[in-house]
């Protein structure tokens, strides 16, 4: 009961300020539509915004699954080594500190107008705060463990296997949790820069038609979607969280 106050209070307050917004200012309905207007879009046209909702949801998920597969991989691999680490870490975060605008227009004209471009850019947000986070969670092995454990003369893939690894997984997955909140930014932007489908370029057309009514269900639909895609993403996360806590 909880959780669906928690989730009902501020859409419902949200709804109450806008709703109130528009009547007190007067705003034209196609500067800013009234969440009625805007409810009777979704309704009308659901088959419509469905179809760019699933094609922005899927270059979501796969660039959130990608990206934590790469940023947690590479991790791994550099993870032991510190030359490793300086080298590659001013890569990683060049390629983080450039806006993902400026990038947008090399990956459309290398990937072209389809999914991979998006793909590609949703994997590039998601990949350093998975990389940063699991290598945090690396830099967090207390000396006297690792002192401790060499004492029996491991080899050092037992030491990584059951000693680096399940204390770096809950840093991890609290990458995981940060870059599903992120995600959607890549999807969007490379739809807004070049596509033919997705809640961003849908915004983007009924923009350019004076459609504003469909182009706020169009955002209301992405942040139903993000919200969705972070909380399944935080739940699961949470799961194996406790796990590898006890773990360890």
């Amino acid at each position: 009961m909880s959780r669906t106050l928690a989730l009902l209070v501020p859409a419902i307050l949200v709804i109450t300020i806008w709703w109130s917004a528009v009547i007190i200012f007067d705003i034209p309905h196609f500067i800013l539509p009234t969440p009625d207007r805007v409810a009777v879009v979704l309704f009308d046209r659901a088959g419509f915004i469905s179809v760019h909702a699933t094609t922005t949801a899927l270059e979501i998920v796969c660039g959130l699954l990608l990206g934590s597969l790469l940023g947690f991989t590479v991790a791994c691999l550099i993870g032991d080594s510190k030359r490793l680490q300086s080298i590659t870490m001013p890569a990683l975060i060049i390629s983080q500190a450039l806006p993902v605008f400026a990038i947008a227009p090399i990956l459309m004209l290398w990937l072209g107008y389809g999914f991979a471009s998006k793909l590609a850019m949703t994997t590039l947000i998601v990949f350093f705060p998975v990389t940063a986070s699991t290598l945090s969670g690396f830099r967090a092995l207390p000396p006297s463990w690792e002192t401790t454990f060499q004492t029996l003369r491991p080899r050092k893939s037992r030491l990584f296997f059951y000693v680096r690894l399940p204390l770096a997984l809950p840093h991890t997955l609290a990458g995981v949790r940060v870059a599903a909140s992120v995600a959607p930014i890549g999807a969007v932007v490379g739809e807004w820069v070049g596509s033919s489908s997705g809640l961003g370029y849908l915004m983007l057309h009924a923009n350019g038609r004076g459609q504003t009514d469909l182009m706020f269900a169009a955002l209301v639909v992405l942040c139903g979607e993000a919200l969705m895609i972070w909380h399944i993403t935080n739940r699961i996360s949470h799961r194996f969280d406790k796990k590898y806590t006890y773990a360890v």
